[in-house]
């Protein structure tokens, strides 16, 4: 099975992939990064729509992941609805064969749901969060936590997250459950 990844390259597509690589070990699924995107704006442009197509033709994956950042926590409303219309568009592109991944606030809540290996690496003294889907703007708290973090080191730092205590994060578990359903589905 191939799945394309789509999102802030190589920041956000390859710290997934090292991580559902993990995950993901006995199955045989390829992850591929799409469209070489390096700011999320970029991703809602009728250009990056039109590559999207082609890579979609020239790559062939069977499922592909839209991975955002809503850069808000919840509720918000407007924010949340302006990435569904994303994802909708993109996902009508390529046939309806992608899922949403959208990150609340921004992909370094899932390292803040591991705080436990961030200070492991960063020599660190971050409390656990009771919910990391409340924290605002988690990546300047990681930088404040550590001056050695930057968002460049993520893909390293998700080769070592512990994923059960990621699936305390809600909008990853329901993400994770809803992965599961479409990799049966294939196989």
């Amino acid at each position: 099975m191939k799945i394309g990844l789509v999102g802030e390259a190589p920041n956000d597509t390859m710290s997934l992939q090292n991580l559902l690589s993990r995950k993901y070990v006995n199955e045989k699924i390829e992850f591929v990064s799409l469209l070489k995107i390096q700011n999320g704006s970029s991703l809602d442009s009728s250009r990056t729509h039109k590559l999207l197509i082609i890579e979609n033709r020239i790559q062939k994956p069977d499922l592909i992941i839209f991975i955002r950042d809503l850069d808000a926590v919840l509720p918000n409303r407007p924010k949340k609805l302006e990435r569904l219309l994303y994802f909708r568009k993109s996902n009508r592109q390529v046939k309806h064969i992608g899922i949403f991944l959208l990150h609340i606030y921004e992909i370094e809540a899932l390292i803040l749901s591991d705080v436990e290996t961030f200070n492991e690496i960063y020599g660190a003294e971050l409390e656990e969060f009771e919910d990391v889907m409340k924290v605002d703007q988690p990546k300047e708290v990681l930088m404040a936590a550590s001056n050695k973090y930057s968002e460049s080191d993520n893909a390293k730092i998700f080769k070592k997250l512990n994923l059960d205590k990621l699936l305390g994060c809600q909008y990853f578990k329901d993400f994770i459950d809803e992965l599961d359903a479409k990799i049966n589905l294939h196989t």
